[in-house]
């Protein structure tokens, strides 16, 4: 055990590695195994470790444990190959003391990973209880060498584990439990899903794509849409991040953030609307007005809302035919630095129906059709309107 000891501190390029949990946790208990501790010192030390890598894993996988920690580990040797991909004409080449380096530890977190509660039990000389954990014994240099070759797809850290996100006081946070819908689950609003995943893929390829909003009638699949193209695309390296309206302030700073990634990503604002004196309009008008230059290449901004004009106009702003015009103008400016526009209006009562139909096959639910529909005319009746939300509110209620 003072072997392993030695080769977790011996760690230099991923010495984050070395100070994450479990390998922080792991050294304690190896450190009072080293020095003599007692048998009920090094017990305990043991115990805290294995709470340690129970908490961080169910399936108490130390390898995995620790690759999770060097997915998340922001080293010299990944930040060289993120720099290299997205400021390619101002890095140097990596030395080849570095790659070796690399190479040699990954293989070292190899070893370390290896290890079973059956070798701490036999190092201990111990027959009584101790608690269990198990290795994957993954093969770290070939598995994270695949991942930086592949870095726009597969991403790293949070980027690597996680879809979607949210930015919460200028800080991007992942969203653990995510909208689980899949494009597969919408029905209807086929054109105006075609347009949406078309520009994505051009996008995605590199080519010309536009800013877009999706608006229209509430409750008709616009932000849906949305988050069920970022899944269509997760495995090309495209992510989703939400970007709530009290955040625009801090729009550039995101910006900044993502564009320092090797990754695509969707900025998503949901639900747009303005007073005409929002302080907000002058940040959103100036980062759209900055696609056409070409200055965030891996940034695409998706916006919904239920209004054409997202900035709303007051009695005021009519008083006088000047001021009328200049309230359009301003009210079109917005909407109009958007060079994809797509509208979602409700729907007729034969799709509305048709949502109804595909959801209950969708869900295994057999009514008649007569009946089914015309509880859901009648449902849509008291909700105030025919919507895709409100189908499948429907949906969910007869299914429950």
């Amino acid at each position: 055990m003072s072997d392993l000891l030695r080769e977790i501190d011996s760690l230099a390029l991923f010495r984050g590695v070395r100070y994450a949990e479990p390998l922080n946790s792991l050294c304690e208990c190896l450190k009072k195994m080293e020095a003599g501790y007692t048998i009920d010192e090094m017990i305990e030390a043991y115990g805290t470790f294995v709470s340690v890598l129970y908490n961080l894993r169910t399936d108490a996988d130390l390898s995995a444990a620790i690759w999770d920690a060097l997915l998340n580990d922001m080293n010299p040797y990944l930040k060289h190959r993120i720099d290299a991909l997205v400021n390619p004409e101002e890095v140097t080449q990596m030395s080849t003391l570095i790659t070796l380096t690399a190479e040699r530890e990954l293989d070292l977190l190899t070893q370390i990973g290896s290890n079973t509660s059956y070798d701490f039990k036999e190092a201990m000389y111990y027959d009584g209880y101790l608690p269990d954990f198990t290795s994957s014994q993954i093969d770290f240099k070939t598995r994270y060498m695949r991942v930086i070759d592949n870095l726009p797809t597969s991403g790293y850290g949070i980027y690597a584990k996680y879809l979607m996100f949210k930015v919460d006081k200028g800080e991007i946070k992942p969203v653990k439990h995510p909208d689980p819908i899949k494009s597969e689950d919408l029905f209807c609003y086929d054109m105006q899903r075609d347009k949406v995943i078309s520009n994505t893929k051009s996008f995605l390829m590199g080519k010309r794509a536009a800013d877009a909003l999706l608006y229209g009638d509430a409750g008709t699949g616009k932000s849906s849409t949305v988050k069920a193209v970022a899944r269509m695309f997760e495995k090309d390296g495209l992510r989703l991040v939400e970007l709530p309206k009290t955040e625009i302030m801090n729009l550039p700073d995101i910006i900044e953030q993502l564009s320092q990634i090797p990754m695509k990503f969707i900025l998503f604002i949901d639900d747009i609307s303005f007073e005409s004196n929002d302080d907000r309009i002058g940040p959103l008008k100036s980062v759209l007005e900055g696609a056409a230059s070409g200055g965030r290449k891996n940034i695409v901004i998706y916006a919904t809302s239920n209004r054409r004009h997202l900035i709303k106009e007051s009695f005021a702003d009519r008083s006088d035919e000047v001021h009328k015009s200049d309230t359009m103008a301003e009210q079109m400016s917005l909407s109009e630095r958007f060079g994809l526009r797509v509208l979602f209006d409700k729907p007729n009562k034969q799709d509305f129906l048709t949502i109804v139909h595909k959801l209950c096959e969708l869900r295994g639910l057999r009514i008649p059709e007569e009946e089914l529909d015309l509880k859901a005319e009648q449902f849509a009746i008291r909700g105030g309107g025919r919507s895709a939300r409100l189908a499948r509110q429907f949906v969910d209620l007869i299914g429950g």
